[in-house]
């Protein structure tokens, strides 16, 4: 008869120690060990070996940040594990909120994680709300920045205007548009120096409407101004754009032409003599036509004590008494000094 309580046999511990070191190289080892030899058909035995093989895979698939892995188990331990995951993959998906700009998301479990991970939040919901803030700021001084440098900019350029506005009437005569005798006196005195220094032609051309005084006696200023008008218009289709062309006073006109001898000159003041002769103006009355007498000169020179203002004062006279010799000879008609004047 059997003994109750008695002490298990040494192959019973035997046993007991090959499950016990099994079970605990399951857990432990890398790659488990299958079942010992001998105990394949122990049935318990096989369902805790698959078990704690599932085991393995999810805590190696959680450890590794794969959440997907089903726990197989059931009761305390399976119920904790389940806990777990739900609340990793929760806490993965407040993750992905909080990135996506949502600072109310807060962690209630894990201890100290869920105060670090909270606290984290708060300050990124400070730190967002900060930056809006002087983004807000930064915004409002750009505009204004952006509405001053417009401001300045306007003003600046309202400023060149006037500048070129302010040189072009200091050079200018305001009712042809044509340059003022200043600024002619100045630039011919400049080219008479170039002139010289290189040996190049230079012509002055001097001319005058005939007959201007009877001209507004007969229909008044206005219509004389617009024969002025006329006139300058007219002078500026026949020269050339590098020839500088002035009202010299009154009813005169002078242009310099650059590289151009008298001869040459003289054509160009026969071409303009027709241009004004077929011109004509309109009046309210009669219509106005006009002829203007020419005087053409190339000569001017000077010694070592002589100024350039004296030389082209010279220069000046020389095409003025061409002018006036055609005036005398008839007027309507081209002089060249030193030829027929």
């Amino acid at each position: 008869m059997k003994r109750v309580g008695a002490m298990p046999s040494q192959e019973a511990l035997e046993i007991a120690a090959t499950i016990s070191s099994f079970v605990q190289d399951v857990m432990m080892l890398a790659e488990p060990p299958s079942i010992p030899a001998g105990l394949e058909s122990v049935g318990p035995l096989q369902r805790l070996y698959s078990d704690l093989i599932s085991l393995r895979g999810v805590l190696y698939a959680a450890s590794s940040g794969d959440l997907s892995k089903k726990v197989p188990l059931n009761g305390y331990t399976g119920g904790a594990l389940k806990s777990l995951q739900a609340n990793l993959k929760h806490l993965t998906w407040q993750t992905k909120m909080v990135a996506d700009g949502d600072f109310s998301q807060r962690v209630d479990f894990m201890g100290e994680f869920a105060d670090a991970f909270n606290a984290m939040v708060v300050q990124l919901d400070q730190t967002l709300t900060e930056l809006v803030a002087k983004k807000t700021e930064l915004s409002g001084i750009n505009a204004e920045l952006l509405k001053e440098i417009g401001v300045r900019r306007r003003i600046e350029a309202a400023l060149r205007h006037s500048r070129e506005e302010l040189k072009r009437l200091a050079i200018t005569d305001s009712l042809t548009g044509l340059y003022n005798r200043g600024y002619f006196n100045k630039v011919a005195a400049g080219e008479i120096e170039r002139a010289l220094r290189h040996y190049h032609p230079l012509s002055i051309m001097m001319f005058d409407i005939d007959h201007f005084k009877r001209i507004n006696d007969t229909f008044g200023h206005s219509c004389g101004d617009r024969v002025l008008k006329m006139i300058a218009a007219t002078t500026s289709e026949v020269f050339r754009v590098s020839d500088i062309l002035a009202r010299y006073g009154g009813e005169e006109f002078v242009a310099l032409l650059y590289e151009t001898s008298a001869p040459k000159a003289a054509e160009v003041a026969e071409r303009l003599r027709q241009a004004i002769e077929r011109s004509v103006v309109q009046t309210d009355g009669d219509p106005i036509r006009v002829t203007a007498s020419f005087g053409v000169s190339d000569r001017f020179g000077r010694t070592d004590a002589q100024p350039v203002t004296e030389i082209l004062s010279d220069f000046i006279a020389g095409a003025d008494r061409a002018m006036y010799a055609s005036k005398n000879a008839g007027r309507n008609r081209v002089t060249v000094f030193g030829g027929d004047g």
